[in-house]
């Protein structure tokens, strides 16, 4: 009944990535930027994937825990980035290198089937990005930002992450580890709810805030 809205979050995407390049004199730095070019890569990664199953004929799971390796690799960089506290930044940099372990652990375990969905090394990275997340918060709640932290787009970029990731981590896990049937339909519905809600941040994020908090 709702696999159709599976298409649809490219849309979501592209409105986004989008309202993100319109929005780009108000990302001064490179770093703010990056945050763009991760929506436009979630668009191409989109492309790709659909393109995939309709040449090969084969499920799309290579091209999407390609994807997650980038982007989680990618959400603790960003986070790293933002973090004032030395101690803070050296558990991000541990926290990428578990993350790059747990993923090639998950190829070798899988190594007869690889074109399967990495459930495990995407908690770990939703565990790891959180963490950092909170870390993120802290800093921001025992400092002057708290002031203005709406105003700063890497604040709802994060939100939007976590908004997306939480939630759907235990639908995943739910599957996986007590094999309930997967409903296509339900499927495509959390995900594009998950979705909408994200870039809504995103987009928020991107119309909301000031030039002079997104360094």
């Amino acid at each position: 009944m709702f696999e159709f809205l599976r298409s649809y979050i490219i849309y979501l995407a592209l409105l986004s990535g989008s309202i993100g390049l319109i929005s780009m004199h108000k990302l001064p730095g490179k770093k703010a930027k990056f945050l763009v070019i991760l929506i436009w890569f979630s668009v191409l990664i989109e492309l790709v994937g659909y393109y995939f199953t309709y040449l090969t004929g084969l499920l799309n799971y290579y091209v999407y825990n390609f994807y997650m390796f980038v982007s989680f690799s990618a959400y603790i960089l960003l986070l790293r980035s933002l973090l004032l506290k030395i101690s803070y930044r050296l558990t991000a940099v541990y926290f990428l290198i578990l993350f790059i372990v747990s993923f090639f652990l998950n190829i070798m375990y899988f190594k007869e089937d690889t074109n399967r969905s990495f459930t495990y090394s995407f908690a770990i990275g939703v565990l790891l990005v959180l963490i950092l997340s909170c870390l993120y918060l802290v800093e921001i709640f025992n400092s002057d930002k708290i002031l203005n932290f709406k105003r700063s787009v890497f604040f709802w970029y994060i939100l939007g992450i976590l908004v997306f990731h939480v939630p759907f981590t235990p639908f995943m896990l739910a599957i996986n580890w007590f094999l309930i049937k997967q409903d296509d339909s339900i499927f495509s519905l959390v995900l594009f709810i998950l979705n909408f809600l994200a870039h809504s941040c995103y987009i928020i994020g991107f119309l909301w805030s000031e030039k002079k908090y997104n360094y």
